[in-house]
């Protein structure tokens, strides 16, 4: 990986993972626009494989409320991406 830090290739893997998930979530608004739900190709490439959620966390502090919560979900085209990026990574420069 050249003199690269790992910071670098956690904020490359994160970027994939990100742009994996709008390329399904692209494909995925297209298959509904065409009527083509639960087709395989959506099975396969856009459905989530794996979903993590972390439910939401109220912070009450006096003068504010803070919510927390995230969730995320794995797909192929997301695994997709974790290897562009890592190829990114790997040959640049």
């Amino acid at each position: 990986m050249g003199r690269r830090n790992v910071g670098f290739l956690i904020v490359a893997i994160s970027v994939g993972i990100l742009a994996g998930n709008i390329v399904g979530e692209v494909l995925g608004v297209l298959f509904e626009n065409l009527g083509l739900q639960n087709n395989v190709v959506q099975k396969v490439l856009v459905d989530p494989l794996v979903q993590y959620e972390f439910y939401p966390i109220r912070l009450n502090l006096i003068v504010m409320t803070i919510t927390l919560g995230f969730s995320l979900n794995f797909n192929v085209l997301s695994l997709l991406g974790i290897g562009t990026a890592w190829y990114y990574v790997k040959y640049s420069y």
